[in-house]
């Protein structure tokens, strides 16, 4: 009844999320009143041809920025943040606590003729104001290089964080609304080509961790390369191929380490200059290898696949088909299990609303509660500008995870509900700097207890409400 009354709500804010979106009837804001960094200084970037209309079946998305031009630049800034939180440690009986974060970020992007460089640094400290918690380290990095050729692509593409909490929610900076607003967004305005954003969402071919439970430092790195070739003006072949992986750098929480091997490969083809069809097939191999009793696990995936592009306003893609999950079980043979998996998704872009929904379902890592995971996850994002001075977010997200396996480690439980909802306001004071305010609201639900053998309680509610300001230097051209 608890997950049901969850699901619910989490639906009826998303629609009336996008209900507000849709309200949207003002006149589009001139580049001066909008909340973006002031222009960049330095040389003349030479023109960069765009694709509008990549492959469905790859990795990279269209801008919906209207004729943005990517340009070689260098754009950073500092934020400090307070933050107060209710549930620091996911206890049974949660207490108010107050979290200290001070962080700085750069976006780099080096734009030539056949080779392309972007690369994103977030880092910092957030301090935990509880005992047994303390100073801990938040570190994200990701980078992109790109080959270029008349008819293809070639880019090689690194995700990597230290993270005291889970990518999914953002909770390690405070919530997803602040940190979209603060330094999580210094790559707008840029044309940055890192698609993926922070947290490396790369599909399958990624190692996300939709769920936490208090604070558990991991490393998480994710490298991937993939490959674009047109066989004509309308079809054209992806492949790409992955390895992830997963460490909790303290063995005595008893969270479970993991091991990510993927490829996928696709064929698409273009009805028009708006509608695109493909079929993909991926596969997915899990290894856990600090986890005895654990077998390892593989996926097999088939998907159609459909999208609907106007350049500039809206991006679509649906894409559904079997996936067949292996077992291996060294002595005793295999089982093998035959399951549905798919993805949507949609962004729009409004005169000065932007929204993004999306919906996945395939095999997981299991997020170091579990020694894999079948995940099915929801996320809302809107953005909008609200006159000269201000702009606001709002974030939704949900995640249902069901255990592939029995393992010794991790919790006990069989399944486990993740959901978040935030919003965050921001407000220009001068010409680079400004202040944003946030809160978001947590919710984790294990059908059972999560700690074998006890009985606990299996609901972790958690509120965080953030206050901080943030400064960004003007962009630099470095051409």
């Amino acid at each position: 009844m608890k997950t049901s009354r969850t699901a619910c709500a989490l639906l009826c804010l998303m629609a009336s999320a996008l209900a507000w979106a849709q309200t949207d009837t003002g006149q589009a804001p001139d580049e001066s009143q909008r909340n973006t960094p002031p222009a960049a200084f330095g040389q003349e970037t030479p023109p960069v041809v765009v694709n509008e209309n990549p492959p469905i079946s790859g990795l990279d998305q269209p801008s919906l920025e209207p004729n943005i031009q990517p340009r070689s630049m260098l754009l950073g800034g500092v934020e400090a943040s307070e933050s107060l939180d209710s549930n620091i440690g996911s206890d049974a009986r949660p207490a108010l606590h107050t979290v200290t974060r001070g962080l700085g970020g750069l976006t780099l992007q080096r734009l030539w003729n056949r080779y392309q460089l972007a690369a994103a640094y977030v880092g910092g400290f957030g301090y935990y104001n509880r005992a047994g918690n303390g100073l801990k380290q938040i570190q994200e990095l990701q980078a992109q290089q790109t080959v270029l050729w008349r008819t293809g692509q070639l880019s090689i593409r690194d995700s990597f964080s230290y993270l005291p909490e889970g990518s999914f929610g953002y909770g390690s900076y405070g919530g997803a609304s602040g940190f979209q607003l603060g330094l999580g967004g210094i790559s707008e305005g840029t044309g940055s080509m890192i698609g993926a954003g922070f947290g490396g969402q790369f599909g399958l071919l990624g190692s996300s961790q939709y769920g936490s439970l208090g604070q558990a430092p991991r490393i998480t790195n994710v490298t991937v390369v993939d490959a674009i070739e047109s066989l004509s003006p309308r079809s054209s072949i992806t492949a790409a191929g992955s390895y992830g992986l997963v460490h909790f750098t303290d063995s005595t929480i008893g969270f479970i380490n993991s091991r990510q091997a993927s490829g996928q490969a696709g064929y698409n083809y273009q009805l028009n200059h708006k509608d695109q069809i493909a079929l993909s097939y991926g596969f997915q191999s899990f290894h856990f290898p600090s986890e005895v009793g654990a077998e390892n696990i593989s996926s097999h995936v088939v998907q159609a696949m459909y999208g609907h592009r106007v350049s500039g306003r809206m991006d679509f893609t649906i894409g559904a088909g079997p996936q067949w999950t292996l077992l291996e079980i060294p002595l005793s043979g295999s089982t093998s299990r035959l399951s549905v998996a798919g993805r949507v998704s949609l962004r729009y872009r409004f005169r000065v609303t932007s929204a993004a929904l999306s919906f996945q379902r395939y095999d997981t890592n299991g997020s170091g509660l579990f020694a894999g995971a079948q995940s099915n996850i929801a996320q809302l994002m809107l953005s909008r500008q609200l006159g000269r001075k201000y702009s606001a977010t709002a974030n939704l997200g949900f995640a249902h995870n069901k255990r592939l396996q029995s393992s010794l480690l991790g919790v006990a439980a069989t399944t486990y509900n993740y959901g978040f909802a935030g919003f965050a306001l921001r407000r220009q004071f001068g010409y680079n700097w400004g202040g944003f305010l946030g809160y978001q609201w947590n919710d984790e639900v294990f059908d059972t207890c999560p700690i074998p053998g006890t009985s606990c309680n299996r609901i972790s509610v958690r509120h965080v409400l953030t206050v901080g300001v943030d400064w960004h230097f003007r962009p630099i051209r470095i051409d």
